[in-house]
C-alpha cells in the first residue's frame, strides 16, 4: 500500500503541471496580444514544467511498488516443466468424455449434471433404426 506522502506527492506534481500549462497557455495569450512572434517562455514556466513532472513521475514510481526483473529465469525458475505451458482458463469439462466415458448401467445415455465416481470405456452401440 502506498504512503500518504507519496500519493500526496503525485498530486501536488500533478497540479503544479497543471497550473504550468495555464501559465504557458496565457503566456502565448499575451504574446499574441502584444502581438510578439518569436519568443520563448519564461524560465520559471520551464522551470516549473521540469521540477512538476519529476515530481509526478517520482511519486509514481514509490506508488508502483516493487517492479519485476526483466530476466524471465527469475520467475521461470521456481516452475516445473509440466506447469510452463499451463492455462486453466483453457479447461473445458463440458465435452463428449462425459457420454463416452458414463457407467452402462443406466438406460438413458445422455449425460448427467453430476459428475460420476468412475469413469469406465464402454463399447458404443451401434444406431438401429
Amino acid at each position: 500500500m502506498a504512503s500518504a506522502f507519496w500519493k500526496g506527492l503525485v498530486g501536488v506534481g500533478l497540479l503544479a503541471l497543471a497550473h504550468a500549462a495555464f501559465s504557458a497557455a496565457q503566456h502565448r495569450s499575451y504574446m499574441r496580444l502584444t502581438e510578439k512572434e518569436n519568443e520563448t517562455l519564461p524560465v520559471d514556466i520551464v522551470l516549473q514544467t521540469l521540477v512538476a513532472f519529476m515530481f509526478t513521475c517520482y511519486g509514481i514510481v514509490h506508488i508502483a511498488g516493487h517492479f519485476k526483473d526483466m530476466d524471465a529465469t527469475s520467475e521461470l525458475k521456481h516452475k516445473t516443466f509440466e506447469t510452463l505451458r499451463n492455462h486453466p482458463s483453457f479447461y473445458l469439462f463440458n465435452h463428449r468424455g462425459r457420454v463416452l466415458f458414463c457407467s452402462p448401467e443406466g438406460p438413458n445415455p445422455t449425460p448427467t449434471p453430476t459428475p460420476l465416481p468412475s469413469l469406465k470405456l464402454r463399447r458404443l452401440q451401434p444406431l438401429v433404426r
